[in-house]
């Protein structure tokens, strides 16, 4: 009897000392941050909207230039809808070609006697983010600055950013513009979250993905004198510039600087047949330090890599339950980002009346579906999709100046 409870005891002993496993799917650590030393960040999947980062995503920061980005669209869709043409020809006016002289603010030096092509200006804003060659556009297409700050208002309104900061049409401090130029107060910024950038950069990325062409140029050949100019891309990350990492092929989008905004960038690549947007704002580093936000961005992208597996979840035609009577079937396989040794089988759908999301039916209907405990949730897409009017530029009124200039002109 007593060697009989030895050998119980032995073997409690052993059983004790064996570490216990737990037998349901490990979930991966998405709680690790990325050094990205950010005021705000933010990485989603273009096309669905899920988030696979986000900090501080609904904090207002000055964006700078990543203003362009709606000024930008608003200008690629008057050009889509034929208001506008790529062979027309604008002549900026004095203001506007002073501004390309001042030394902050200088990149293509503008000439107030000659007149450029839509193309040049568009490709100038873009790719070496010409203050002037955005408001000389903006102006093409509302008649005035002012008439096209309120449309890129209204646009913001209608896709469901209701708390929009957005003074002038470039993103500089209104300090460093004329009368004229902007909205607001005469120092105002322009700011947007994190959020409110991965909602343009989608819609714009959705509606208008030729503009990529565009912004994956690495370089700028722009008039000068009676020759040209070539200048380099803004954007470090693009194949052949120092920052470039192979494997992340960045072809956009777009630098955001100011003293206010710091060193902000918003980034996309395509991977695994869909396209990752990154977000990093106001990144903190020495003045002199022009790839600080740079690197922050390839820390946010080796996260996403590091963390993620871009994995099928559900197959064509598969059965959905998302109530005893919600069930649908989809039309095409559904892939996702899910965290590494995810279990896909505790994934819960809904209905969703916004964008996001994947394409199910229900005998004819047809619904969007979510996932309502994905790691990361979605962008703050809004519920009600608007659709905006059709741009039609507007002509500028003259002014009392102009009316008596005209009235002299016509008189002899």
């Amino acid at each position: 009897m007593k060697k009989f409870l030895k050998k119980i005891v032995i073997l409690l002993t052993v059983l004790l000392c064996i570490p216990i496993f737990n037998i349901q799917t490990v979930q991966a650590d998405t709680t690790s941050k990325p050094d990205l030393n950010a005021s705000a960040a933010l990485a989603c999947d273009e096309k669905s909207g899920q988030v696979l980062y986000s900090e501080n995503p609904d904090k207002k920061v000055a964006i700078g230039s990543i203003t362009k980005v709606l000024t930008l669209y608003l200008v690629t869709k008057a050009i889509h809808e034929n208001n506008l043409k790529f062979s027309d020809k604008l002549k900026p006016t004095k203001e506007q070609a002073k501004m390309t002289q001042h030394d902050e603010l200088t990149n293509v030096s503008l000439d107030a006697n000659k007149e450029y092509t839509v193309e040049q200006l568009y490709q100038a804003a873009w790719i070496v983010s010409s203050n002037s060659a955005a408001m000389m556009l903006a102006q093409k297409v509302g008649g005035t600055e002012t008439n096209f700050i309120k449309l890129m208002r209204k646009t913001l309104k209608s896709w469901g950013v209701k708390d929009a900061e957005i003074y002038n049409v470039s993103g500089l401090n209104n300090s460093y513009l004329s009368k004229g130029m902007y909205l607001g107060k005469s120092n105002s910024e322009n700011k947007l979250s994190a959020n409110d950038i991965a909602i343009i950069s989608k819609h714009i990325l959705d509606e208008y993905p030729d503009i990529l062409k565009t912004t994956s140029k690495p370089e700028l050949v722009f008039p000068a004198g009676e020759g040209s100019k070539t200048y380099k891309s803004l954007n470090l990350l693009l194949k052949g510039n120092r920052d470039y990492q192979a494997g992340y092929e960045f072809d956009g989008l777009k630098t955001g600087t100011t003293k206010q905004a710091g060193d902000s960038f918003v980034g996309t690549y395509p991977i695994h047949n869909t396209r990752v947007v990154t977000i990093v704002m106001d990144v903190k580093g020495q003045d002199n330090d022009k790839d600080k936000r740079f690197r922050s961005t390839q820390n946010l992208a080796h996260y996403v890599n590091d963390h993620y597996d871009y994995q099928t979840v559900l197959k064509k035609n598969q059965e959905i339950t998302v109530t005893k009577q919600q069930k649908y079937k989809t039309y095409r396989a559904v892939k996702l980002w899910l965290p590494h040794d995810y279990n896909a089988e505790s994934l819960i759908y809904k209905k969703t009346k916004n964008a996001l999301g994947f394409n199910a039916s229900q005998g004819k209907k047809q619904v969007k579906l979510t996932i309502q405990n994905i790691p990361g949730g979605y962008i703050n897409y809004p519920s009600v999709q608007h659709k905006m009017k059709k741009i039609v530029p507007q002509k500028a009124k003259p002014s009392f100046w102009d009316n008596i200039t005209n009235f002299f002109k016509h008189l002899f």
